[in-house]
């Protein structure tokens, strides 16, 4: 008995090792491919940021794409589930909400996000996404956000009646892209960037994208 119960506290340990080496690893990564982007970034510079071996970032990513994407997930992914999950409690609640009130639960995260990490990381993080090529962030942004934008174009179905789906689509495509701009630079230009001009532009941003996604009129005729 006490010989089982010393293997599960060694597994318990290696366990909790491998994960801080992953963390220090993606927080190396993270910092470094900011900084630098990705291709100026080798995967020697990142062990050694982490202080860890190379064959370490092997082991735990396989191959640089693998830790870029896990450096995206990392943020990316609770952002995600946090989405879909205001969204479940807005449709538990209402059978059909509004416009409003459906841009309001995918904005939500970064209103709960006040003062953390992540909002001070995420424009960095953002910028560098969408300053690479589109043949490497392309597969992770469809694998992070494609079920996100596909739950919300349908309850935008059901709260638009009067929209077609295809410039539904379109729509959130121009509202995802302000988004961007606004957490690539925060404030509008001559304006100092702070937390606070971010939530005040966010404020702006989902009474902006609500009048325009629910606005009937306009697409193609």
């Amino acid at each position: 008995m006490l010989s089982v119960s010393h293997n599960q506290s060694d597994a318990q340990i290696d366990v909790s090792a491998g994960e801080i080496t992953r963390q220090k690893i993606m927080d190396a990564a993270e910092a470094l491919i900011i900084e630098h982007g990705f291709a100026a970034t080798s995967l020697r510079a990142i062990a050694t940021a982490a202080s860890v071996n190379l064959a370490a970032t092997h082991y735990h990513f396989g191959s640089k794409q693998g830790l870029l994407a896990a450096v995206f997930h990392r943020r990316l992914g609770p952002l995600g589930e946090a989405r879909l999950a205001a969204l479940s409690r807005l449709q538990t609640g209402q059978k059909s909400p509004a416009v409003h009130a459906i841009l309001e639960a995918f904005f939500l995260p970064f209103y709960e996000a006040q003062g953390s990490e992540l909002l001070a990381i995420l424009p960095g993080l953002v910028g560098r996404m969408y300053a690479e090529p589109a043949r490497l962030t392309q597969p992770i942004l469809q694998e992070e956000f494609a079920e996100v934008v596909s739950r919300y174009i349908g309850a935008l179905e059901v709260a638009c009646p009067g929209v077609a789906v295809e410039e539904l689509q379109w729509r959130f495509h121009f509202m995802i892209g302000a988004m961007i701009q606004l957490l690539r630079f925060q404030a509008p230009l001559g304006r100092e960037a702070s937390e606070e001009t971010l939530l005040q532009g966010l404020d702006r941003l989902l009474a902006f994208t609500t009048a325009g996604i629910e606005q009937t009129a306009g697409g193609l005729q």
